[in-house]
């Protein structure tokens, strides 16, 4: 896949920058390009690869809430516009509440936990029951294969991405979709702000 993006250069906004301040804008610059990496391909992928994509996005998003609590303590939020501001609190709102109804820890890291690892014991064992009596029920299992290659890499088991794509299919109400769809562009609107004021 050829990537439409061109190279060039931005303004170093680090040679300004104590060490705790580059390394957040740092942790907020990965965030922002791993969630976007990762949703260009929950788009573009088959159903399976797209099962993976997602619980690493939700990954990601519980990463962030984690730097966005000490953020306002960093000497460089003097230099934030109104704009960047207010994109913060926004991911503050989304992201940072740890109570167990928050989006964080109530909806994020339990469908991160049963989707992303790969222990199902924490999983509705209801859903994992239904999930497993249909992979018994086939005659055989669905797998890809690299013709002619003994390579110990020769093999997908497609059967089991399609049960971790059921699974997570399982948690996804159009709610927290859109919860999780708001907070992501969130993450990459509050770091593009973030480099612009930086970079004045």
């Amino acid at each position: 896949m050829t990537s439409p993006y061109k190279c060039g250069f931005a303004k170093n906004v680090f040679q300004q920058l104590d060490t705790d301040c580059s390394l957040c804008v740092l942790g907020f610059c990965l965030a922002s390009h791993d969630i976007a990496l990762h949703s260009t391909l929950i788009h573009n992928s088959e159903s399976e690869e797209a099962s993976y994509h997602f619980p690493a996005s939700l990954s990601i998003l519980r990463e962030v809430a984690k730097i966005v609590e000490p953020i306002e303590k960093l000497a460089f939020t003097m230099r934030f516009s109104q704009g960047t501001k207010d994109l913060l609190q926004d991911l503050k709102r989304d992201l940072q509440p740890f109570q167990e109804d928050s989006l964080t820890k109530g909806t994020l890291k339990p469908i991160r936990n049963v989707t992303f690892h790969y222990d199902f014991a924490k999983a509705d064992q209801n859903i994992i029951g239904s999930l497993l009596e249909e992979i018994k029920n086939e005659c055989e299992l669905k797998v890809r294969a690299i013709s002619g290659e003994n390579s110990i890499l020769r093999y997908r088991y497609t059967f089991a991405d399609a049960f971790r794509s059921q699974l997570v299919a399982s948690y996804l109400t159009k709610d927290v979709v859109d919860q999780i769809a708001v907070a992501a562009v969130n993450v990459i609107a509050f770091t593009d702000s973030l480099l612009a004021d930086l970079s004045r």
